[in-house]
């Protein structure tokens, strides 16, 4: 066999075993871990330290976040478990922390944040919220699902509102589907929003609330929060 055809084999045989190597390093390789925000790990960490029993709780991003729950609803024991920024993947990673209240009810409005990510679908959100509303029912807490509000396109440039919206509304349409005996769904943005999402009459950048949108959030959600008396005895 002339050379250069062995010298040609040679260096194919060299190419295989070094793919062949390094295959099954990159398929062992490590899943770097999700990296949460000096705020998130800020919120949870005084969760962990200061947190009480309460009837009530409010999970969400930062449009829960920023609500003075125990002013809207001074009458009840109310807790707020709003992280601004937050994801349906943050929440679920922190629902100990809600289920160590041992509330009654939990509220929940999430799921914007994660389609600033531009490769999130509507159905891996959705099966996050799955997981939510499950964990908390094992823990006998009934859960009211909020609608998430799509974002104002004509004042909001927060993380491209018009490209986003199209996802909060399908996934509102999945979330609504929900609902049952120990889930209800608390369709917000019915009142909150309109074609071009949060009216301008309720915000000033076009995503988070003013006054008059909260009370009207406040009104909306009212009803659900009577005989909130009565603690569950925690599932296992």
């Amino acid at each position: 066999m002339p050379f250069f055809q062995l010298a040609i084999r040679a260096l194919l045989a060299t190419a295989t075993a070094a793919v062949l190597c390094c295959a099954p390093c990159a398929v062992a390789a490590p899943v770097a871990p999700t990296q949460r925000s000096a705020y998130w790990n800020e919120r949870t960490s005084f969760f962990k330290t200061f947190g009480q029993p309460a009837d009530v709780v409010m999970i969400g991003d930062s449009l829960t976040d920023a609500a003075e729950w125990r002013e809207m609803f001074p009458q009840l024991s109310i807790v707020n478990r709003g992280i601004d920024n937050d994801t349906t993947d943050g929440v679920l990673a922190r629902l100990d922390d809600v289920v160590a209240a041992r509330p009654r009810l939990a509220f929940v409005m999430i799921g914007v944040n994660d389609f600033s990510n531009a490769h999130a679908g509507v159905d891996g959100v959705l099966s996050n919220y799955r997981a939510i509303v499950a964990r908390l029912q094992r823990a006998g807490i009934k859960v009211v699902i909020e609608s998430t509000l799509p974002c104002n396109e004509t004042l909001g440039k927060w993380k491209s509102c018009k490209a986003i919206n199209g996802k909060i509304r399908k996934l509102d349409g999945q979330l609504a589907k929900l609902a049952s005996a120990d889930v209800a769904y608390a369709d917000l943005a019915a009142l909150l929003t309109d074609a071009h999402g949060v009216k301008k009459a309720f915000t000033y950048d076009g995503v988070h609330l003013n006054g008059e949108g909260y009370r009207i959030w406040r009104d909306a959600i009212a009803h659900y929060m009577t005989d909130t008396s009565a603690r569950p005895s925690l599932k296992k």
